[in-house]
């Protein structure tokens, strides 16, 4: 990141979220929270919203959140580390393609580890009735010896997590179907998939998609409803339809494509008939999201990412002030045409992130085990 050489690091009193109080439930969303805060000297509430990205990548997501699958390039790691805490889970017309891929890939993988622990597993047993034969028959065995070996052959097994998640149904498979192969549509048909064909030339499978999950919150919403009046007679208090999305999908193709999911993500974000939530773009190499109004807070955990982030200003010129970056700034001024915040590097635990003008897109890299290979 080039910044001026007259920058100063981040004022801390500008984002500073120590006197915060709670939000309104219908704030909170998946991974960030938003809190409030008065300052007295000018009777201004600053809110303040709390991500913890990591959340969505090791299975403890504080809110549940829905997945799409775009029919473009997929990163199966991070779609390991996501899958299995879906509530719900979503193809894009052809990004049936892509599951039902992902999904063989695995199969023919696990197959083929099968056939090596089984070729394995019979070297073994040969060289074990070899030694036995030239060991005395009152040769006493080690039992600690026999565990061990237990031991090691039950580590080569597969978790039933990790089958379960490589072998999991979409719950809808949305578009037009222009390019969803008939192999695949009959592939998951046949397993009672739910195979939905939507002419609509005005809208996109990215934005279908968006709305067949709200519509989805909203009927899970209504039968609790109903549940809970069936079976208690007092007065109850329904939590909203938050939900929040994670889209599987890739910029490394074409252009034209990764500009239209940049475009979906703050479609989405201002359009409350797509989206009651947060929405994050899970592609090759990077998480991204597009920041709240007011302050971020981001935490940030060892293991989930690497430590190079960008700031893109995507609506137009902001001011952007950081704390908790290599490269802290104040006050300082992004645009397309102008200065990047880009390559900047984490140190800190907690990133922090104000800005004026329209929302910038925040953009983490990946750590390895997530990103996916060359």
């Amino acid at each position: 990141m080039s910044t001026p050489s007259q920058t100063t690091p981040a004022s801390a009193s500008n984002l500073n979220s120590s006197q915060t109080t709670p939000a309104s439930t219908s704030n909170l969303n998946s991974n960030s929270t938003s809190t409030s805060t008065l300052n007295p000297d000018s009777n201004i509430t600053t809110t303040t919203t709390t991500w913890y990205p990591c959340g969505l990548l090791n299975g403890h997501a504080t809110h549940p959140y829905a997945i799409i699958i775009l029919n473009q390039p997929m990163n199966p790691n991070a779609l390991d580390a996501v899958i299995d805490g879906a509530a719900v889970l979503v193809c894009a017309d052809a990004g049936a393609d892509r599951l039902y891929r992902y999904q063989k890939q695995y199969q023919s993988q696990n197959q083929s580890q099968n056939q090596n622990q089984i070729r394995t597993k019979v070297d073994h047993d040969e060289s074990t009735k070899s030694r036995a034969k030239d060991q005395p028959k009152d040769h006493d065995h080690d039992p600690d010896q026999n565990q061990n070996q237990n031991q090691s052959s039950q580590k080569h097994h597969h978790s039933p997590s990790h089958s379960h998640r490589r072998n999991r149904l979409p719950d809808a498979i949305i578009g037009d179907l222009d390019s969803l192969s008939r192999v695949v549509e009959e592939h998951y048909r046949s397993r009672g998939v739910t195979v939905i064909q939507d002419p609509d030339q005005y809208s996109t499978d990215f934005t279908k998609c968006l709305k067949w999950i709200r519509r989805w919150c909203v009927e899970q919403q209504q039968q609790q409803q109903q549940h809970q009046h069936q079976h208690q007679h007092q007065q109850q208090h329904y939590n909203d339809t938050i939900m929040d999305v994670v889209v599987i999908g890739g910029l490394g193709g074409r252009v034209d494509q990764g500009f239209s999911q940049i475009h979906h993500l703050y479609m989405a974000e201002t359009d409350p008939n797509l989206l009651q939530g947060r929405i994050y773009l899970l592609s090759e190499q990077s998480l991204s999201f597009v920041l709240a109004n007011g302050d971020n807070l981001i935490h940030v955990e060892p293991g989930y990412f690497e430590e190079n982030v960008g700031i893109i200003p995507v609506l137009g010129r902001s001011l952007l002030t950081t704390h908790g970056l290599e490269w802290d700034v104040e006050q300082w001024p992004t645009q397309f045409g102008g200065q990047l915040s880009t390559s900047n590097h984490i140190r800190s635990d907690e990133i922090q992130i104000a800005f004026q003008g329209p929302r910038p897109l925040f953009t983490m890299e990946l750590d390895k085990r997530f990103a996916r290979g060359e």
